[in-house]
């Protein structure tokens, strides 16, 4: 389990840098852990009528067929993403055949995540698709120009839309969503303008 999933796991770099040392890409370990907790809070402070142990499982899971298939961008083409779709399949059945004695509750949860099976696993698959803005505006838009250089925000605008077509599964997180693109719509254009005056300056 620690060597054949978890090292893998955690070793996967995601398409965003990491808050404080924006040098570096955000890992699949940093960010299933930031969801869980996010999740937890979100559900208590919005008083959910949800398990906040399957959350926080469904959380730990909902990404570990990365470890086999790797990280897919939310900027990805529709192509890519079908691919992606085949390839999580493929890694989730390794996964299975592995595990499916020595740690069932790994591939059955992954299962019901992937179906949104419960109303948990529609809650965490939402909050999933916030923590790209909340990670942004942690890190103040660090790097911001390496993933969305258009200067009218059109990249930025088809993955806030293609997230919050997601995000409408859990429709009581959707004034959140907003809340926070919107505060992140209102920012980018400093991130964008600061990295240009950083190269002006060199």
């Amino acid at each position: 389990l620690y060597t054949g999933l978890l090292i893998p796991f955690m070793k996967v770099r995601r398409d965003i840098p990491f808050p404080t040392e924006p040098e570096r890409k955000e890992t699949d370990g940093e960010h299933a852990f930031t969801l869980s907790m996010f999740a937890l809070t979100l559900a208590e402070r919005m008083a959910l009528p949800l398990d906040h142990g399957l959350i926080a499982q469904y959380a730990l899971v909902h990404d570990l067929v990365e470890a086999h298939a790797g990280d897919v961008s939310a900027r990805a083409s529709e192509e890519a993403l079908l691919i992606k779709v085949d390839k999580e399949r493929e890694a989730y059945l390794v996964i299975k055949e592995r595990f499916a004695q020595k740690a069932a509750w790994i591939p059955r949860l992954i299962e019901e995540y992937e179906a949104r099976a419960t109303e948990e696993a529609k809650f965490v698959y939402a909050t999933d698709k916030l923590m790209g803005a909340f990670t942004w505006l942690a890190g103040n838009g660090a790097q911001w120009h390496l993933n969305y250089p258009e200067p009218d925000g059109s990249q930025f605008h088809f993955v806030y839309a293609r997230l919050r077509k997601k995000a409408s599964i859990y429709p009581p997180l959707l004034e959140i969503f907003d809340e926070l693109h919107e505060q992140l719509d209102r920012e980018w254009p400093e991130y964008l303008k600061r990295a240009q005056e950083q190269v002006h300056g060199q």
